[in-house]
């Protein structure tokens, strides 16, 4: 209850993990029957895994609540649909407002820009257009398709694999660019097959195991073959899904071996930065000469992702480059790890009260007056657009990734 932050928000017994659990538990001795409402009740989970985290007896509430949704998938209580882009226009749930607000978005699910096998056609139905205040657009030259290798350079860092994942390649590119910057301004050079297909994550978290499992095979089967040292990630809820893989494909004998390797192989690329290509020194070596250039710092506030913070324990890595980075201010706000209230489906299915969340995150950023906020997830920085738009700070603070605000500290002027 007191890391909750949906039953912060809400004050509900079955909004907090025990009351979840309770009635799954109901559910399994049979005097409780899967059905619509326990759907709901189950839904209104972030799946941050702060309960779990400090479960004094240890119980992993995010994997028997996820669990539970997997049962109501499986008896078809679950409420995903099957295609909800196409679904929606056939009702007609659709106006000219909606296709106004969100076009590019709307015609790259809807005809096919994104392929289906991005995570995005399961996050974005029509009521994602109807009810936000901003609508993410979407580049048009993906940035797998538009990325060039450089086969030259591998130096000491080895072989560096980047798993993109659906939010930096269609919606946030300018991370996926940022980290091709950076590894290329310290010698390093980033192998992305172009096969790679989203990780499955949203599948998952809505209970429908078997797509996920499908993605997951077909991910184990384009890394494995390329004899890498290490996968990247910018964004914290492939990363941390990334790094269960082993246990998704526990009853697979072909690929448990290769899906367990690409998992310990998997690493965030702002840990790999500072632990692995010590960039963070680099960085305060370009900051000492950029002081004397006499121009104010860009005030950054930073936002730890659940699925960075607590789904892989890193904390320290993003911050370290940020007080390193020429021209960055990083400024700490309260609750450093206070959910965003994104959650993927959550925000879908809940998006009043995934708002409501977010204000409380707002609140927080507003008392240091930052330039810029920063996080490392994409669901997150959708978040925080969604916040920005609706505080009227929308082209008056900067949302991105870190490594967006890092590469362009040390870009040539």
């Amino acid at each position: 209850m007191s890391v909750c932050p949906v039953y912060q928000t809400t004050l509900k017994e079955t909004d907090v993990a025990r009351g979840k659990l309770a009635l799954l538990e109901s559910v399994q001795r049979g005097s409780t029957e899967w059905s619509e409402r326990l759907e709901e009740i189950l839904s209104r989970c972030l799946l941050c895994g702060a309960c779990a985290s400090v479960c004094a007896s240890k119980v992993d509430t995010t994997d028997l609540i996820q669990r539970g949704r997997q049962g109501l998938f499986e008896v078809g209580k679950g409420a995903r649909p099957a295609n909800p882009i196409v679904r929606s226009i056939r009702q007609a749930e659709f106006s000219g407002k909606i296709l106004l607000k969100g076009s590019s978005l709307f015609q790259a699910l809807a005809c096919k820009k994104i392929p289906e096998t991005s995570g995005l056609h399961l996050r974005f139905p029509l009521s994602f257009f109807a009810k936000r205040a901003t609508v993410p657009p979407v580049a048009w030259t993906p940035f797998i398709n538009s990325f060039r290798p450089d086969a030259a350079r591998h130096g000491n860092a080895g072989r560096i694999g980047f798993f993109v994942g659906c939010g930096a390649n269609y919606l946030f590119p300018d991370t996926a660019r940022a980290l091709e910057g950076i590894c290329r301004h310290a010698g390093a050079a980033l192998i992305v097959p172009k096969d790679q297909v989203c990780c499955g994550l949203p599948a998952y978290a809505s209970g429908d195991i078997e797509t996920a499992q499908a993605l997951a095979r077909k991910n184990v089967d384009v890394f494995r073959s390329l004899q890498l040292d290490v996968v990247l990630t910018v964004c914290a809820s492939c990363g941390s899904y990334l790094k269960d893989l082993g246990g998704l494909l526990k009853d697979d004998p072909l690929r448990q071996g290769a899906a367990r390797s690409l998992a310990e192989k998997h690493l965030d690329a702002m840990a790999f930065l500072v632990e692995n290509l010590g960039f963070d020194k680099r960085l305060r070596r370009l900051n000492r000469a950029a002081r004397s250039r006499g121009l104010p710092p860009v005030v950054t506030a930073y936002h730890d992702p659940c699925h960075l913070r607590i789904g892989q324990g890193i904390v320290d890595a993003p911050r370290r480059l940020l007080r390193a980075a020429p021209g960055v201010e990083l400024a700490e706000a309260s609750h450093p790890g206070q959910c965003c209230g994104h959650g993927g489906d959550f925000n879908l299915s809940h998006f009043d009260l995934s708002v409501k969340i977010l204000d409380r995150r707002m609140r927080d950023f507003e008392t240091v007056a930052p330039d810029a906020i920063v996080t490392g997830c994409t669901g997150c920085l959708l978040q925080f657009a969604e916040g920005a738009s609706r505080k009227g700070l929308a082209g008056r603070v900067k949302i991105c990734h870190p490594l967006v605000l890092i590469e362009r500290s040390i870009a040539p002027e």
